[in-house]
């Protein structure tokens, strides 16, 4: 959507429906309180819609609770108009994150809708201050966090392991970015045995893909963010019901959120270095698939045992995770939907988050609380690390028993931190997605602003 500044704005804007918030203190608001005969009890909802019954040239003015609003995807409302839109931004305190919460809000996935596609109204904005970094920062965390539901809501028929690499090439036209993509010869030639393992019944290739941006050159640190790639999970030979299948195209939405991030990152070009690291594949039934008994080989050396095949997506992040430290990263942050276990334990409303450095933590949970993006801190513990305890390799890829199996899908990524590096896992399994609207594009605020 195009969003287009107006130079001049009169109280009798004619054709339009104008936007304000509902802040008293503002004089523009409090003339249109005055003329429509408005009073702040009257605003029973957090967008309400008035009709100026012939008071003022525009038939409606919409109200906007900016408190309650300015969050996620809250104001979808106003794209289902079909006059044009003209927000008045100097009603509003917080221009970027407006902005932002603009952008999000008008995004609709159409691609495949052969009929009865809805074409978003017009917007335009009128503000009388310098306000163009606000906006296009807002602009850029917007349109960063659709491009991430974009990439979740596609099905595997229209992206697979090649088309995301092919998509990640794209940020070479960013400054201070590279893009290195491996295929699987490469991939077979740095012994990623557990990523491959994954892939061995697919019967498309596996990309591994690498993302270097660097802004600050005179830092030694490197933050690595680390996304599940899993392009479509079945479960493998571990196969998942008809009711756990279907949606399984955002088992990717981890490499969707480490994109998003980095597109922010190097769009406004954070005085960072940070990397992105994608083992990219699907998981399914093949000739060649791996069944549970088998033993696969990871980057690193450590044998694992595989008990269930739909425990998939530890394996291609331990060699993502070994990959990212081959690189240089100082800083781990990994980001999957890894576990039905996180939905169990949490509902939908919060990510859970696991660390072995509770500072490195405590930072991010400061900025994801500035981000309204909730966190709740999980544990590791001995007693999940010796659930992974196996009789004839160096561990199992699931624990002994059905409980704590965020936690113990955790345990199983920290054997592969190397070095005691600060290392964060984030499982989105509940959060990323929903059933009615698609990719929720959550964490790339956080993440972005965790690598400011």
């Amino acid at each position: 959507m195009m969003f287009k500044r107006q130079d001049t704005f009169i109280l009798n804007e004619e054709k339009k429906v104008c936007v304000i918030s509902n802040n008293l203190d503002n004089e523009v608001v409090k003339s249109f309180f005055e003329v429509l005969g408005l009073v702040k009890e009257d605003l029973e909802n957090d967008i309400e819609v008035v009709n100026t019954l012939g008071k003022l040239s525009m038939k409606k003015v919409v109200i906007v609770k900016e408190d309650k609003v300015l969050e996620k995807d809250k104001l979808s409302k106003l794209f289902d108009f079909k006059e044009e839109l003209l927000v008045l931004v100097d009603t509003f305190s917080d221009v970027k994150l407006l902005f932002e919460v603009l952008v999000d809000s008008s995004y609709r996935f159409l691609d495949f809708k052969s009929k009865d596609k809805k074409v978003a109204c017009g917007l335009s904005y009128y503000s009388s201050k310098d306000i163009e970094k606000e906006v296009n920062e807002g602009l850029v965390y917007g349109e960063a966090i659709n491009n991430t539901k974009e990439l979740v809501n596609k099905p595997y028929n229209y992206l697979n392991a090649i088309d995301l690499a092919r998509y990640a090439l794209e940020f070479k036209r960013f400054e201070n970015v590279e893009v290195t993509v491996y295929d699987k010869a490469q991939i077979e030639a740095m012994k990623m045995g557990a990523f491959l393992g994954v892939n061995k019944g697919s019967l498309d290739e596996p990309r591994l893909i690498h993302i270097r941006y660097r802004g600050d050159e005179d830092s030694k640190e490197i933050i690595s963010l680390i996304g599940k790639g899993v392009m479509y999970d079945t479960g493998g030979y571990s196969l998942k019901t008809t009711t756990g299948m279907p949606n399984m195209k955002c088992d990717m939405a981890g490499s969707a959120t480490v994109l998003g991030a980095m597109e922010v990152i190097a769009r406004l070009r954070f005085k960072k270095n940070v990397d992105v690291v994608i083992a990219a594949t699907d998981n399914r039934i093949g000739d060649g698939a791996i069944v549970p008994d088998d033993i696969l080989t990871a980057a690193n050396g450590m044998t694992i045992e595989i008990i269930s095949t739909d425990a998939e997506g530890r394996l291609t992040l331990a060699d993502a995770l070994w990959f990212a430290q081959q690189k240089g990263a100082t800083k781990l942050v990994d980001i999957a939907t890894l576990t039905g276990a996180i939905v169990a334990a949490l509902g939908k409303e919060f990510t859970g988050v696991f660390t072995n450095n509770q500072d490195y933590l405590n930072d991010l949970i400061s900025v994801s609380e500035k981000a309204k993006e909730k966190l709740w801190q999980m544990p590791i513990s001995e007693g999940y690390r010796k659930e992974l305890k196996s009789f004839s390799a160096d561990m199992r890829n699931t624990g002994t028993s059905r409980t704590a199996g965020a936690s113990v899908a955790a345990a199983f990524l920290e054997k592969f931190v190397e070095d005691n590096r600060p290392w964060i896992h984030l499982d989105i399994a509940a959060t990323a997605f929903d059933e009615k609207k698609g990719g929720s594009g959550v964490m790339v605020k956080t993440l972005a602003e965790f690598c400011k």
